[in-house]
């Protein structure tokens, strides 16, 4: 064998063992599997896979039931009445040719009656409208006119505060009327604009929560306006019956000055409330003073007294400033005051200088009472009766150019003679007025003329030594004419044109104009009277034809309603008085002439007038009652806030019709 054989065997193995297996050498049949290791400790974790595709939206679950409601939320408190609304006014007038109306025509004025005295004055104007006559027809024929009306709306006719209706329409003859006879009739009425107005009441604040309220007051004078703010006396609970305020523009109220520190309160306005300027002038009590005349600036807002006429007393009653009379004569604010001095004489103080002092002493060592009867001024004089050393009431006169006092007419000798006691009324020159005349007569109706300086006898009504006591309970004048009630319960009137006096009604019951404000609205004149059957109602007389008759029977039966026990008042030509009822107790009336319409305008205090407990009327206007700018304000009470300050206001609609 050759020596080179077994290394040629080595190198070839080596070479196979170098060279890949696949494709040259089958691969052998696999083992069996070993047994399984132990399990080696937990790796780090692998990278997060991508997100899945969203899965299909499932379906919307079935609604639920729905829960019970809450209960109610209690009412809110009222709001405050907004500012009350004006009348609209229309004037319609005869439009010449020229540059409005080419060939004549109708004009209108028509305004909002700011003022509320019932006229439509040129400053008032809001806008003007003409309505004008058209061409002249062919051969000779008129044009047809265009006319309009205005007519006047009642409670019968949807507007229970008045109002009026102005009518347009051609004069042509439609729906059966008459053409070109200058009237426009009902079937040639072509349009219309109606104003209407409503009465709306309402509480104007709760100055005191709680049953009680503020009870505002006027008592002689305290119900003053200056500007758009009303002052009067309330009683807030804490500081007993004070000067307090309500801007009517505003709606807020408050308390203008604690006089008198504590709960007892000042009473202000007790006597005297007068405004001068921008300056009211009352009396006030103190406890350091006593009741004395003081002064608020409704500007400033400062309140300070004017002046201590008693001075000097251990227990101060003060001077009672007003008690027989207060009156303005120029910028000088005369008053009656008492002192220990000269006892109750006139006084006066002067608005400029600041000054007050003693006009007269006119009874000596004892009270004239000036102006307890009568006080008046007449051509720049003032006249007050008064009484001297003989203690009869006179007429006296004061002449501020010059400073003088003096008495001017005596009317009789007895003490009781006080001329004026229950009426007295100016009528051009002449002053009437009841008195005691003494010798054969009684207190009957006497006359005095300024320019002559006579007094006579107007009628003796009640002849010989009885007193017919004229004027006792009703006292107006209606033009030229005087209406008085006298004794025994008859009704007369003077005719001071011509002299004459005459009876115009007799009332059994007694009690003719007992309590009432007498007022008249056009002709007719309003008062209160008993004909014994139905008891006190509201009664009228007409001036023109004569006639008397009751207005309304608002309480059947003996007892009457009694109208007009508190306030009386004309807005609109609508009579407005509280009246008494079994279904509604005392509360706020109304009574339009035109329709003759009487109605309750609003129950404020929910009762029956005969329950027993607690006074279920309100009462309105017992102590306070004012008229300012066509709204009535006034006290009534209710359970819910007691005594407090009300208003009515008025809602005015337009509307129109073609």
């Amino acid at each position: 064998m050759d020596s080179n054989t077994p290394r040629m065997a080595i190198l070839l193995a080596l070479v196979l063992f170098t060279m890949p297996l696949a494709g040259c050498v089958s691969d052998g049949r696999d083992g069996v599997n070993g047994e399984a290791g132990t399990q080696g400790s937990q790796g780090p974790p692998g990278v997060d896979g991508e997100d899945g595709l969203p899965g299909v939206n499932g379906t919307n679950g079935t609604n639920g039931t729905n829960g019970t409601n809450g209960t109610n939320g209690t009412n809110g408190t009222n709001g405050a009445p907004g500012p009350w609304g004006f009348t609209t006014l229309v004037i319609a007038f005869d439009e010449s040719p020229g540059i409005n109306c080419e060939r004549g025509g109708t004009g209108l004025h028509i305004g909002v009656d700011d003022n509320s005295d019932g006229e439509l004055t040129v400053e008032e104007f809001d806008q003007t409208t003409y309505m004008c006559n058209g061409l002249n027809g062919a051969n000779g024929t008129t044009t047809t006119s265009v006319l309009s009306a205005v007519e006047r709306l009642s409670k019968s006719s949807g507007c229970p505060a008045g109002g009026r209706v102005m009518l347009y329409g051609m004069d042509n003859g439609d729906n059966g009327g008459t053409p070109a006879n200058g009237l426009l009739e009902v079937g040639e009425i072509d349009d219309q604009t109606t104003y209407c107005s409503a009465q709306r009441v309402g509480l104007i604040g709760d100055t005191v929560s709680g049953e009680n309220g503020s009870r505002p007051s006027s008592y002689q004078g305290m119900k003053l306006i200056v500007g758009d703010t009303m002052f009067y006396s309330a009683d807030d609970g804490i500081h007993g019956p004070e000067l307090w305020t309500y801007d009517l523009t505003t709606g807020e109220t408050w308390m203008v000055a604690d006089i008198r520190t504590g709960e007892n309160g000042s009473y202000p306005g007790y006597w005297l409330g007068i405004v001068h300027e921008n300056i009211i002038y009352f009396d006030a009590w103190t406890d350091d003073y006593g009741r004395e005349l003081w002064a608020h600036n409704t500007v400033s807002g400062s309140t300070w007294m004017v002046a201590n006429l008693h001075m000097d007393n251990s227990y101060p009653a003060g001077s009672n400033p007003g008690d027989d009379i207060e009156i303005m004569y120029g910028d000088i604010l005369y008053f009656s005051a008492f002192t220990p001095q000269y006892a109750t004489e006139l006084w006066a103080y002067d608005t400029i200088t600041h000054m007050t002092w003693l006009v007269k002493d006119i009874h000596r060592g004892s009270s004239s009472n000036p102006g307890w009867y009568m006080h008046l001024i007449y051509d720049d004089v003032l006249y007050f009766t008064a009484r001297d050393m003989g203690n009869v009431h006179d007429l006296w006169a004061h002449n501020q150019s010059n400073a003088t006092t003096w008495k001017v007419a005596s009317f009789g000798i007895e003490p009781n003679t006080h001329p004026g006691q229950y009426m007295y009324h100016l009528v051009g020159d002449t002053l009437y007025f009841d008195a005691y005349v003494g010798g054969n007569n009684g207190r009957e109706l006497m006359a005095y003329n300024f320019q002559n300086d006579t007094a006579w006898l107007v009628a003796d009504l009640a002849p010989g030594y009885a007193s017919s006591n004229p004027g006792m309970h009703v006292s107006y004048v209606m033009d030229d004419q005087i209406i008085f009630d006298t004794a025994e319960g008859y009704a007369w009137v003077h005719d001071t044109s011509n002299g004459t006096t005459w009876s115009i009604a007799g009332f059994s019951g007694g009690t003719l104009g007992e309590n009432f404000t007498e007022v008249a609205i056009g002709d007719t004149f309003f008062f209160q009277a008993n004909d014994g059957n139905t008891g006190s109602e509201l009664w009228a007389y007409n001036k023109v034809n004569e006639t008397v008759w009751m207005v309304a029977d608002i309480m059947e039966g003996y007892g009457g309603s009694g109208p007009g026990e508190n306030m009386v008042v004309v807005i609109n030509d609508i009579l407005y008085f509280d009246a008494a009822t079994h279904e509604s107790g005392r509360e706020l009336w109304a009574h339009d002439p035109y329709d003759g319409s009487t109605w309750l305008v609003v129950d404020i205090s929910k009762g029956n007038k005969s329950q027993t407990g607690p006074d279920l009327d309100s009462n309105p206007g017992n102590r306070f009652w004012l008229v300012h700018g066509g709204q009535l304000f006034f006290d009534a009470h209710d359970e819910l806030h007691g005594t407090e300050l009300w208003n009515m206001w008025f809602e005015h609609t337009v509307s129109y019709q073609a």
